[in-house]
């Protein structure tokens, strides 16, 4: 209420110096959608209950007085260099985990290859102790 009041007293020339935004914790996290650099939107739910009359009224006129409020979104100059540095240091951190995932695909493909040929080592030797076995029969 008293921050949507004061910013719309600035909209009109009534301006007071200070913005209360301090004064809740939902007027702070909202500080930048209030009256700083953002575009904003605002729902104001109301009721056609009779019973709900008086908190309609106070709905409306809180969103008439907060209509008056006017910012002026500007885009930050510094987004785009901020986003082509990012987007080059994804590239990088990308590049490195591919090339981290081709070593562990080689590794797993070696220690895969090693396990099929210890496997074949284990058959060959039992068939050598089961022919062995055979010619101690005879």
């Amino acid at each position: 209420g008293n921050v949507v009041a004061a910013l719309s007293e600035r909209a009109v020339g009534r301006g007071r110096a200070h913005i209360p935004y301090r004064d809740s914790k939902l007027t702070r996290l909202l500080e930048d959608s209030l009256g700083g650099n953002c575009k904003t939107t605002l729902i104001a739910n109301v009721s056609p209950a009779a019973r709900a009359f008086a908190e309609s009224l106070s709905t409306l006129k809180f969103a008439t007085r907060a209509k008056t409020v006017r910012n002026t979104p500007m885009v930050n100059a510094g987004d785009e260099v901020d986003q082509q540095a990012l987007l080059r240091q994804y590239e990088h951190q990308l590049a490195v985990l591919r090339a981290e995932l081709a070593t562990r695909s080689q590794h797993l493909s070696d220690s895969k290859r090693l396990l099929e040929l210890e496997e074949l080592h284990r058959r060959a030797e039992a068939d050598r102790l089961q022919g062995l076995r055979a010619l101690g029969e005879r």
